[in-house]
């Protein structure tokens, strides 16, 4: 689908139209129409858009924690994930478009950064994956966790995307703290866990930990080289 960063294909189609009706406008003229259709007031108020929003499509993306990975799954030409260049000790995923650019993300649209670790160290225990988080105009942005065994299957996962409360946080939210817990099966073999954001905005996270969990703590919910252990949880060393 068309964008206002097509504006010229769509003056292009327009002018071919309009022609086609003995109506005779110029390219200029249909660039001036286009802007007004994407509700600004001229095409030079166009220009400026399209020229930041390819500017910050393009900015290099941030180096990657020690440990961490994007998901295969991340289209990463829509979002930037990485170490914080603004909060020490912190990560990010950002999309790359505003929601007011006119770029319509699909409905499936996640950037997603995570680690996978050996499960054998946690089996039989209950652990918390908790994190302080604070996002910008966020659709909807959390921590993760996923327990698997050895062929793949999801023995538990959280994502917190559907829960009633204390769940993902969208808009522009302070820091705020988040708390998954999962019980971990005598067959598991991998922990898989992370930061995702869906859509548009911006997540941070900071001061995440992998630790067993209080025994009060409810059980929130029922691929790739697997490290021995919990690494740079800090986000202070790129890869």
């Amino acid at each position: 689908m068309l964008s206002f960063m097509d504006a010229k294909i769509l003056a292009k189609n327009l002018r071919k139209s309009l022609a086609s009706k003995a109506i005779e406008q110029s390219h200029s003229e249909c660039l001036e129409l286009v802007a007004q259709q994407f509700g600004l007031n001229d095409w030079n108020q166009l220009s400026a858009r399209i020229a930041t929003t390819a500017e910050r499509a393009t900015k290099q993306a941030p180096a990657m924690p020690r440990g961490w990975t994007i998901t295969r799954q991340t289209d990463r030409a829509t979002y930037r994930i990485g170490m914080d260049d603004e909060i020490h000790g912190a990560a990010q995923v950002a999309c790359c478009y505003g929601r007011e650019d006119g770029i319509a993300l699909p409905a499936d649209s996640y950037g997603v950064m995570m680690q996978s670790i050996d499960a054998a160290p946690y089996r039989g225990r209950k652990m918390a994956l908790e994190a302080l988080l604070t996002t910008d105009d966020a659709d909807a942005a959390s921590i993760w966790m996923r327990v698997d065994q050895a062929l793949g299957q999801v023995l538990r996962f959280d994502n917190m995307l559907d829960r009633s409360g204390e769940g993902a946080l969208q808009g522009t939210k302070p820091w705020t703290s988040r708390r998954i817990v999962l019980d971990i099966p005598e067959g598991a073999a991998s922990l898989h866990f992370g930061l995702l954001l869906h859509g548009y905005g911006r997540v941070r996270v900071k001061d995440l930990t992998l630790r067993e969990a209080q025994g009060e703590w409810p059980v929130t919910a029922a691929n790739g080289k697997l490290l021995m252990e919990p690494t740079n949880l800090n986000f202070e060393s790129a890869a």
